[in-house]
């Protein structure tokens, strides 16, 4: 009786034992199928940002919570677009540039027209556009940029342009990034200037001036190249539209390829500006 007690006993430990494994088995399969899902939905993210572009919030949501405005026309330079020290007279320029002449191989600087200092968040929201492939903030800014030339025009900060010219993009770049964020940007500038926009340059694939030092990007010279496509006799006054301004490089070497297109004057419309370092210490005090 003792055994037969014993046997069943052993038998009801037995058959827990494997109960048990055969859960500690199931729980271990849930953990490799879950495993597995993750996997999966962590490639078709890489896909879906790789192929499609990356989803990003809506453009017009953020910027009412940041309650983020562009600046007023009277506070920063209207020739290099320096941020405005505390009572400085601009009429000559800002301390930064009223001592130094503008003007880039043989054609007339006018002046440069922007949204805001590259500070967040315009710091945070302007390399997006590109490197996330964000077109709703591309057309977002551009169309506040736009804004921002056409009360420039009204103050009488500028002459009026003839024509719109986007800071090109290298094809490459172009079909990696999924976006040309300046053509997006100047279309809309276009759009609420009622300029023209024209298409007379390429760029050529030079060294890449985000993350690149002040010398660097000094240095990054012939980067633009004119098309066969010229800007008409009319259109000598262009207004240049870039994403960034951060030691003028950019607009110098695309100012020396308008030149040989015909271009007399050039006018520079950014969305944000780098201010230079000294001027950066003493706004901070």
């Amino acid at each position: 009786m003792r055994e037969s007690k014993k046997d069943v006993g052993g038998q009801s430990r037995a058959r827990e034992l494997a109960r048990a494994m055969r859960d500690v088995q199931t729980q271990a399969k849930d953990m490799r199928r879950r495993v597995r899902v993750q996997r999966k939905a962590s490639m078709l993210g890489w896909l879906e940002a790789s192929m499609l572009g990356h989803r990003m919030p809506s453009a017009a949501g953020l910027i009412a919570d940041a309650q983020w405005k562009r600046d007023e026309i009277n506070a920063y330079c209207w020739r290099c677009a320096t941020t405005r020290a505390p009572f400085e007279d601009l009429e000559r320029g800002c301390a930064e540039c009223r001592d130094r002449s503008l003007g880039i191989h043989g054609v007339a600087f006018r002046a440069t027209v922007r949204l805001g200092r590259y500070a967040p968040p315009l710091s945070q929201w302007v390399p997006a556009i590109k490197q996330r492939a964000w077109r709703d903030m591309g057309i977002t800014l551009g169309r506040e940029l736009g804004m921002q030339v056409v009360d420039a025009l009204t103050e009488g900060k500028l002459a009026r342009p003839d024509v719109v010219v986007a800071v090109p993009v290298h094809w490459a770049r172009r079909m990696l990034r999924g976006i040309d964020h300046c053509q997006i940007i100047a279309e809309e500038v276009a759009r609420l200037t009622g300029l023209p926009m024209a298409s007379p340059l390429r760029a050529r694939l030079a060294l890449r001036q985000t993350g690149s030092s002040r010398d660097s990007r000094s240095g990054n010279q012939d980067r633009f190249l004119c098309r066969r496509q010229t800007l008409d006799r009319n259109q000598r006054h262009v207004l240049v539209v870039d994403d960034v301004r951060t030691t003028g490089s950019t607009l110098r070497e695309v100012a020396r390829a308008l030149k040989q297109q015909g271009a007399t004057d050039v006018t520079l419309a950014v969305c944000a500006a780098a201010d230079p370092p000294r001027r950066n210490a003493m706004l901070r005090q």
